[in-house]
């Protein structure tokens, strides 16, 4: 699960409030409030590939306080594919990869599809320097510059890659594994204008998330799921590789990292933590004991309100996450305190913070 939060300089017409005219005065000097903060959250969810089911897209509306499923099929009369994974807004609209359909779909204000990016596979996406990144299954990222409408491609920096992010006039993807299940044990930097790879940076197996506090980088690898154990680990500035804990899951907070620890005991039961780790004295504590979560799928913080949600499975009838049918998302604020559930489509993955 990926954490995204850009602000957005145009309201969205299908989650807007209407403009309440009573803030000016009668004679029209007044000038109108310009509102800031947060004004909504979406939830992108990936389906399930094997099953048939189509991704979606749900919305969290604040004020309203309601969960919109089904938001891009609502508006567009058609599906959002097979496997959406991200979204990122850059120049006025949004991207979102569906890896099944190889394409990237270009979205305006109001959300409707005003044209696609034609890519194989598809993964994660990020933005920075008037360029929309691309991570894709075929070992290549791509640039999609929003002024000129030009798209570009790296020669093959990796093989499956996932993750990426833009960070201080670079490009770190997540070079995650081979076409043979064999785990790599790189984030590829790449330079952002010409997408010339820099160099290889080592981490530990398997890295597949990568987030940024616009100064470090942090990449989550999983391991290999046998001796290796996943790991959450900083990359700084000088591509110094330092390891911070053991996670399954995080988000980027301000000074801190949210995140959960998955593991199983001996009768292959899931056991989970939910943690939070400050950045300032380098030490983890519990944030939630996480009794409204039914089996874990990611975590998102909106920095803006402090508000964190938990993505969650339903629980299937073999004690595992139940991947045909809607998750939820349980909201707390930042203290812990639980606050409200909402469901979403099936096989939520990734959040995406609308400032106002």
């Amino acid at each position: 699960m990926k954490l995204k939060f850009y602000s957005l300089l145009l309201l969205i017409a299908i989650v807007a409030t209407a403009c309440d005219k009573g803030d000016d005065n009668e004679n029209g000097k007044e000038k109108p409030v310009v509102e800031t903060g947060t004004k909504g959250m979406f939830v992108v969810c990936e389906g399930n590939y094997y099953s048939g089911i189509d991704g979606s897209l749900s919305y969290l509306d604040y004020e309203k306080g309601t969960m919109s499923n089904n938001v891009f099929s609502t508006i567009n009369g058609k599906s959002l594919g097979g496997t959406p994974n991200d979204m990122v807004e850059c120049g006025g609209n949004y991207f979102i990869p569906v890896t099944e359909e190889n394409l990237v779909w270009i979205l305006d204000k109001d959300m409707k599809a005003v044209g696609s990016l034609q890519i194989t596979k598809p993964r994660r996406v990020t933005a920075g320097n008037n360029s929309v990144f691309v991570s894709s299954y075929d070992g290549r990222v791509y640039a999609y510059n929003v002024t000129t409408k030009a798209l570009t491609k790296s020669e093959v920096v990796g093989a499956y890659l996932e993750d990426i992010v833009f960070c201080q006039g670079f490009v770190y993807v997540c070079n995650a594994y081979n076409a043979d299940y064999t785990y790599n044990t790189n984030v590829v930097k790449l330079n952002s204008s010409t997408l010339a790879k820099v160099k290889d940076i080592t981490v530990v197996c398997n890295p597949t998330q990568i987030e940024t506090d616009g100064k470090d980088v942090y990449v989550l690898s999983m391991g290999n799921y046998s001796d290796v154990n996943s790991m959450l680990q900083r990359i700084d500035a000088d591509d110094k590789v330092d390891n911070l804990c053991s996670a399954t899951y995080f988000a980027m907070g301000s000074d801190k990292i949210y995140y959960i620890a998955s593991t199983y005991n001996e009768n292959w039961e899931s056991i989970s933590t939910y943690e939070v780790y400050d950045l300032t004295t380098a030490k983890s504590a519990e944030f939630i004991d996480g009794k409204e979560i039914a089996y874990p799928a990611g975590i998102g913080v909106d920095n803006a309100t402090g508000k964190v949600f938990v993505i969650s499975y339903q629980l299937s009838e073999y004690g595992y996450g139940d991947y045909n049918s809607a998750g939820y998302v349980a909201e707390y604020d930042n203290t812990g305190a639980y606050k409200n559930k909402y469901t979403v489509g099936v096989c939520p993955k990734t959040t995406f913070f609308v400032n106002k």
